[in-house]
């Protein structure tokens, strides 16, 4: 379940930064500026759940 939640809020914040570089290219260089922000700390936040996750899982070792 965590895993999904963290794969999504890392395309969310993908996407969010996608919208922002069309709209910027558009000519609101603000909201451009508000949608990377916005789309880089949702991305952030999916990463370090993806981490936490991947700390807790036990090492396999490998044969």
């Amino acid at each position: 379940m965590m895993k999904v939640l963290s794969k999504t809020l890392e395309a969310l914040g993908i996407a969010c930064v996608m919208i922002g570089l069309i709209d910027g290219v558009q000519g609101s260089m603000w909201l451009e500026l508000y949608l990377l922000i916005i789309g880089l700390l949702v991305f952030l936040a999916g990463w370090g759940i993806d981490r936490l996750i991947l700390k807790k899982q036990p090492a396999r070792k490998s044969p």
